[in-house]
């Protein structure tokens, strides 16, 4: 008995020990599952934090990038594109640099002003330099430079134009080329031939309408193409319109393009008038220079009409034609002048041209010939879209040597490289 109770206390030391282990055993495991978690929490808060600064740091570095892109696309942004055009080539004409600059158009040119192709020979005639930017969001601006084969530099044009006008309206100031009619607007490497038509040269000059004034266009919001414009320059005695500081000339358009069918038909109204100006003339009949008389009105009007027919991919039929009448105040009359041009231009693929064109100056003042007119032809071939080589013949019956009427036989070879951001011409 006294065994069994021994027995019996032993047990029971033995278990309280173990469940004394076990208990101890549990606090242990529980203290170390604490310190796990604590450990896994500091991990996970040291790895957020990696994250966090590594995130930030690529923010940083994409912030960082986009600072610099966006300095450099404002640097690149502020700077003009800029174009060079070069012109030349050789002229071979029946008669001499002297006699053809002292040359009339009779009761149209008195001083025959000679600006391309000027000499027997080779010509270089000119480096024109453009540049043009957006200036912000509202205006554009452009700069033309022409460089004469001499190296005199002139500001042919200078403006701005607006961007961002509602209903249709466009305006523009500075100096620039009029809108009137077809081509008066269009620079000479632009032309269709190598010499101004002869209406454009006889009523405004080898520079062509326009000069130092403001503009305002609108497009009507047609199914087709309708615009009007107006404008306004400072009076210019080469194109007949006094010069003083108190006369304007008030230029007025209408502008529309058509498709029917397959061709693109293009056709404008305009309209030009300001306050005459007509030369004075000695007592022997001779223009006597710098000396003008203001008298009335200059009235001048306009009317062109374009159609273009594609006969393939690369291949079209271009016909172009321009009619112009002044009505100009004289002391005792108005005097009416008119004359038109018509041209037809085959386009054979992207490289090859051909085209044929006449000028005929049919109106005339009294006593002056009123039949002077001249034939054109060409063949042209453009490598490639910005650089061209133009042959061009003429039979010119429209000058006078010495007061004696007389035929000019021409032989034009150019050459046109178009260098730099050099924008589309328009059609």
């Amino acid at each position: 008995m006294a065994k069994l109770l021994w027995l019996s206390i032993a047990c029971a030391t033995v278990l309280s020990a173990n469940e004394s282990e076990l208990e101890l055993l549990k606090q242990q495991m529980s203290a170390l599952h604490e310190q796990m978690m604590q450990m896994q929490q500091k991990i996970a808060v040291l790895e957020n934090t990696a994250k966090m600064q590594a995130t930030n740091t690529s923010q940083d570095e994409t912030l960082t990038s986009m600072v610099q892109n966006d300095q450099k696309t404002a640097q690149t942004t502020m700077l003009p594109d800029i174009a060079v055009i070069l012109n030349g080539g050789y002229t071979s004409r029946s008669v001499s640099k002297d006699a053809y600059a002292a040359a009339t158009i009779p009761g149209f040119v008195n001083d025959m002003e000679v600006p391309f192709n000027a000499k027997n020979g080779f010509n270089f005639n000119y480096a024109e330099v453009a540049m043009s930017s957006t200036v912000d969001p509202f205006l554009d601006a452009s700069a033309i430079f022409h460089i004469d084969g001499s190296g005199g530099i002139e500001v042919e044009e200078a403006y701005f134009t607006t961007r961002a006008l509602d209903y249709g309206f466009k305006a523009k100031a500075g100096k620039f080329k009029s809108a009137f009619g077809r081509v008066n607007e269009k620079h000479h490497h632009a032309w269709n031939f190598e010499d101004q038509e002869l209406i454009n040269y006889v009523l405004f000059g080898p520079e062509g309408l326009g000069g130092e004034g403001g503009q305002i266009q609108w497009v009507a919001p047609t199914p087709f193409y309708l615009m009007a414009g107006f404008e306004l320059f400072d009076g210019n005695p080469e194109q007949g319109f006094s010069a003083k500081e108190s006369a304007t000339t008030g230029v007025g358009y209408l502008k529309m393009s058509q498709t029917l069918g397959k061709a693109t038909v293009l056709a404008g109204l305009s309209y030009a008038q300001g306050k005459s100006e007509v030369q004075n003339l000695d007592l022997s009949g001779e223009p006597i220079a710098n000396s003008y008389t203001d008298y009335g009105q200059t009235r001048i009007y306009g009317a062109d009409l374009t159609v273009e027919y594609p006969l393939g991919a690369f291949s079209s039929l271009i016909w172009q034609n321009e009619w112009m009448q002044r009505d100009q105040d004289a002391e005792s009359q108005t005097q009416k002048q008119a004359g038109f041009y018509s041209e037809l231009l085959y386009r054979m693929d992207g490289n090859w041209a051909s085209g044929i064109r006449y000028d005929d100056l049919y109106r005339n003042v009294a006593g002056a010939p009123d039949d002077l007119n001249r034939f054109s032809a060409k063949l042209e071939y453009k490598p490639f879209e910005f650089s061209r080589f133009r042959l061009q013949y003429n039979h010119d019956r429209s000058k006078a040597f010495d007061d004696e009427r007389k035929t000019v036989h021409e032989v034009l070879l150019n050459y046109t490289l178009e260098l730099g951001a050099h924008g589309a011409h328009a059609f």
